[in-house]
């Protein structure tokens, strides 16, 4: 018997998204190709997109960031039997890397009100009641890694996959 996996519903993230599209789309990318592909079996960006339900352009831009080499989460090998893939290696890599391959860690790591020069000296009014949740969702993205994802209980995951039950 077979379970499916539905693809969450995107949310207006003009009012309840933590990261942007570009960042959300990264993430579920590296899921979607840490969970189908191997050097062996890669993935195309056609597949990818439709996986995550997700614009082939923008997947495109993501990927290009998510192969870079100072930053690199994923493999992409040029050619005809080209494609994309992850290693064992990058699989052990945490969810904050991705969010750091795509420049958007101030969203966590910055003021919640967006003050330029919020800080434990000049605090703003949210500082101190942010500053726990803010080191909760640090050490959160930092010590869940893609293969922890990939392996979850929790098989509610933002892509359209078939999996064995």
């Amino acid at each position: 018997m077979q379970k499916q996996i539905e693809l969450v519903a995107h949310r207006n993230c003009n009012r309840n998204c933590m990261f942007s599209k570009s960042t959300e789309y990264a993430l579920r990318a590296t899921i979607y190709i840490a969970i189908k592909s191997s050097e062996e079996n890669k993935v195309g960006i056609q597949e990818i997109a439709e996986g995550i339900g997700a614009p082939k352009a923008f997947v495109a831009k993501v990927l290009q960031q998510l192969t870079k080499k100072e930053k690199s989460i994923i493999v992409s090998m040029p050619g005809r039997s080209g494609g994309f893939y992850i290693t064992e290696e990058q699989k052990k890599k945490s969810i904050y890397s991705v969010i750091e391959a795509m420049d958007e860690t101030n969203v966590i790591t910055d003021c919640v009100l967006g003050l330029p020069h919020c800080s434990d000296e000049h605090p703003c009014s949210m500082h101190k009641t942010y500053k726990g949740i803010k080191i909760e969702l640090l050490n959160m993205f930092k010590q869940k890694s893609i293969n922890d994802i990939v392996n979850s209980k929790d098989r509610l995951i933002p892509i359209n996959l078939t999996y064995p039950k």
